[in-house]
């Protein structure tokens, strides 16, 4: 335990150093790629690798997933981010359809097969599963980051931030479990922690990255931020039943002391899609 809290101690600030790196370089154009698109680099790198993991925690666990099938598609529909100018959102929202339809059409015509009948369903469910919870999300944050960069590194940090708080404040104090039928290890006093960090962070970060040119009022911040942190802690929460039910600690080893990608973005999913919207109704 005492050399776990170590990695983290220096894995964490590593990682906090590399997204400000990434930021700073894509701001000023060092890249000299379209402000955004380092980041949404990064950020095809994450889903496709992430949905890679889903599809062998799901194998592990004894699910039917198209491995290749999902990690093609969602490789496929991040790379389709970038050349969208994402200042139309019907336009923005056909990648999300059409892939969805690429990717189950044939999953659903081999189902009919006779050989696949018993797995058929399953392999549509599971690899469906993956494509909604990695890639869905990860698309829009390559969008997020395209349309308003300053955007994607309030929710990182927003969100992150409450993970952190959850798990220093949890360690500290926590003693009543939050849902330890899914992550025994999370507290009420974490989550309430979490929370409080977040909102924090909203406020502080709104002037510095938000405004002027997304115009969140002050009175809108608070429900932000209990929004953003929700969606962290569900998004947590529903990794963590997943690998529960499949009998696995971490989605990999890539990572020391943090486990896998998906690991590491779990948090994010959900807010993801959650702020896009926010982000799509403020501009």
């Amino acid at each position: 335990m005492a050399s776990d809290l170590g990695v983290r101690a220096v894995l964490a600030p590593t990682m906090l150093l590399l997204i400000g790196l990434v930021y700073w370089a894509d701001l000023h154009g060092v890249s000299g790629l379209p402000r955004g698109a380092l980041a949404g680099a990064v950020l095809w790198l994450l889903g496709t690798v992430g949905a890679w993991e889903f599809a062998q925690l799901l194998r592990g666990g004894g699910f039917a997933v198209a491995k290749r099938t999902l990690v093609v598609a969602t490789g496929a529909l991040l790379a389709t981010a970038f050349p969208l100018g994402w200042h139309q959102i019907d336009h923005e929202f056909y990648p999300l359809v059409v892939g969805t339809m690429v990717l189950l059409f044939p999953l659903a015509v081999r189902s009919l097969r006779k050989e696949d009948m018993r797995s058929g369903l399953e392999l549509q469910g599971g690899t469906l599963l993956g494509f909604l919870f990695v890639a869905w999300p990860m698309y829009l944050a390559i969008g997020m980051g395209l349309r308003h960069l300053p955007s994607l590194l309030f929710v990182v940090l927003v969100c992150k931030g409450g993970d952190i708080g959850g798990y220093c404040l949890g360690r500290l104090l926590g003693q009543r479990k939050l849902i330890p039928h899914v992550s025994p290890g999370k507290t009420v006093e974490g989550a309430f922690g979490s929370l409080a960090a977040s909102v924090a962070l909203a406020f502080a970060l709104r002037p510095w990255l938000l405004l002027p040119e997304v115009p969140l009022p002050v009175w809108a911040v608070l429900p932000v931020g209990l929004l953003l942190n929700f969606t962290t802690q569900t998004g947590d929460l529903i990794e963590s039943l997943l690998k529960r039910r499949c009998g696995a600690k971490d989605s990999s080893r890539l990572l020391p002391a943090h486990g896998g990608v998906l690991d590491l973005i779990d948090s994010l999913l959900f807010s993801f899609c959650a702020w896009f919207l926010v982000l799509v109704w403020l501009t």
